[in-house]
């Protein structure tokens, strides 16, 4: 017989008979139960059992209808135990009731299953007449198990035997079905432990050990990495990799933390098999029993080998830069602070040339006098520039420093050549800091004079501000001045960047670089927003006092 299956078909069949799983089919009016047919409700019905008496007193052919029942439900319940496909088992279940109930009439068997129909090719769909038995899993109706026949008046129906036997086989497929969900569930949650364990293998070195150290388990990663198999590492502690690296009081420490039950965590250099050391950051997690105490340990590490060397390499690159730095400022205070005597006597020299000569020389030579003194004026303020630059770095100690008290102090200092070009400034409400003075008042000093320096025809109009981050204050200060095309935003920041000649304006082109140094310095960062003919804000950032 072979099968038919139509998924999607949600035609309901309304039986002539259901049989209700918690009904005893078995009772009869009086309340006692046959005992010559059990139906079995917590194991597959793979022993049914007879009653010889009833038998000898049946005609053969009844006798031989009721063991191909019989013969037909071992079967069912045998390939419960073996089959695992759903579309398999249906297609068996609708074989055997076939081969069962073929001596009954027209009967059709059918198994209706989370809205998918198994049935054999021969079954009509015109037929009203139905037993059917209801397949429950977890005390839900999944489906049914049916019987249909043709003629009513031909049907052969035993209820205290057929119907109890419908109900066997629903009961078991719903028992089959819950037990394959369970398999099904542990399979699943196998596949996802290996691919956990794959992935862990590709990445992380695992070890489980004992509570006296002794290594139960070692992954593919951790005899990768120590070249030493699983065999050499079952049953060893973790002095076979012991690189003689760390003191006794770290690995007590270590073991303390664990006895106490907690998770230690930590760098450990360790030695392969070749000799060779690694580094693996480590997390060590004590499994406890019901008081509380370890009884194994879960070790996850990843080797950070590489890593430990580019830090060593970057520690030995971040010693050398500042020694090197270090020198640079001191060559370049002896510089400058050596090429302020010369120009100096340049300088006066030159003024006396030109007042005990003035009679004798020309106004060509006075002229290029004038020019030599200019020249010497603008060298020295050039060198002091240059001196406040290699002296931001200079270890000095950070101190709180009130802004507002600081920004009055400058803008006093500032006061006269405010005076000179009409300067309207306003500011906001400034906090506490943590810097070194003296670069903050150059800072504001020199963002200020630029407001004054790069002004248009109007006066200057300027503006300190301040907004408060969570980690950081961020500062402003804005002008109305000329501003400054978009090209030249990043560029403004560097040594000696000019953007217009002496001529126009005066200056060495190292002040917004000083800013920018001390900004940075300060663990701070400077920005600007300009448009030209418009008017600059320039932005900067110090951290928050912790």
């Amino acid at each position: 017989m072979s099968l038919q299956k139509e998924a999607g078909w949600n035609k309901k069949f309304t039986p002539d008979k259901f049989l209700d799983s918690t009904e005893n089919p078995l009772s009869d009016p009086g309340g006692k139960s046959n005992p010559s047919i059990i139906a079995h409700k917590a194991q597959f019905i793979s022993n049914p059992v007879l009653d010889r008496g009833n038998l000898s007193s049946m005609n053969e052919s009844e006798a031989h209808e009721k063991l191909n029942k019989f013969a037909c439900l071992y079967e069912i319940s045998r390939d419960m135990l073996t089959i695992r496909s759903i579309d398999d088992l249906c297609q068996k279940i609708i074989e055997q009731m076939g081969l069962a109930w073929r001596c009954s009439g027209d009967f059709f068997p059918l198994i209706d299953i989370d809205n998918q129909c198994f049935t054999s090719n021969d079954f009509v769909h015109a037929l009203e007449h139905q037993f059917s038995a209801p397949i429950i899993v977890r005390e839900e109706i999944r489906g049914q198990v049916c019987i249909f026949y043709g003629d009513s008046n031909r049907i052969r129906w035993l209820p205290d035997e057929d119907s109890v036997f419908l109900q066997n086989i629903a009961h078991d497929l719903g028992l089959w079905l819950e037990q394959k969900q369970l398999v099904d569930g542990q399979t699943a949650l196998l596949n996802e432990a290996r691919m956990i364990e794959r992935a862990l293998d590709e990445h992380a070195i695992i070890a489980i050990t004992n509570k006296q150290g002794k290594i139960k388990y070692a992954n593919q990663k951790f005899c990768s990495v120590s070249q030493y198999s699983a065999e050499e590492l079952i049953g060893q502690d973790h002095r076979i990799i012991n690189s003689g690296y760390h003191s006794k009081e770290f690995i007590r420490n270590l073991w303390t933390t664990l006895a106490k039950g907690e998770t230690w965590k930590g760098e450990i250099k360790n030695r392969a098999k070749d000799g060779n050391y690694y580094w693996v950051d480590t997390t060590i997690v004590p499994c406890l029993d019901h008081a509380g105490s370890p009884y194994q340990f879960v070790a996850i590490r990843t080797e950070v080998t590489e890593y430990k060397r580019l830090e060593q390499k970057m520690e030995e690159q971040v010693a050398e830069l500042a020694r090197s730095n270090d020198e640079l400022e001191q060559f370049a205070y002896v510089v400058t602070h050596d090429l302020q005597e010369p120009l100096r006597t340049i300088s006066s020299f030159v003024q006396l040339l030109k007042k005990y000569s003035n009679a004798q020389l020309d106004e060509r030579a006075n002229d290029l006098i004038s020019h030599v003194v200019a020249g010497t004026s603008r060298m020295q303020m050039l060198i002091d520039d240059l001196l406040t630059y290699a002296q931001v770095n200079a270890s000095q100690t950070l101190k709180e420093i009130d802004c507002e008290c600081l920004l009055n102090n400058v803008l006093a200092d500032l006061s006269v050549t405010s005076g000179e070009c009409n300067a309207i400034i306003t500011h906001d409400k400034l906090p506490m800091v943590r810097g070194i003075p003296f670069q903050l008042i150059q800072l504001f000093s020199n963002l200020i004079n630029n407001a004054f320096k790069f002004q248009r025809e109007q006066p200057p109009r300027i503006h300190v501000g301040v907004e408060e981050n969570p980690d950081e204050w961020v500062f402003s200060v804005s002008d109305n001045g000329i501003g400054i095309e978009a090209q030249y935003l990043e560029r403004i920041f560097r040594v000696f960047q000019r953007l217009h000649s002496r001529r126009e304006y005066a200056g060495a082109g190292i002040g917004l670089a000083i800013c920018k140094k001390v900004v940075e310095h300060h663990g701070g960062s400077i920005w600007v927003k300009s448009e030209p003919n418009v008017g600059s804000s320039f932005y900067f950032s110090i951290p928050k006092i912790n």
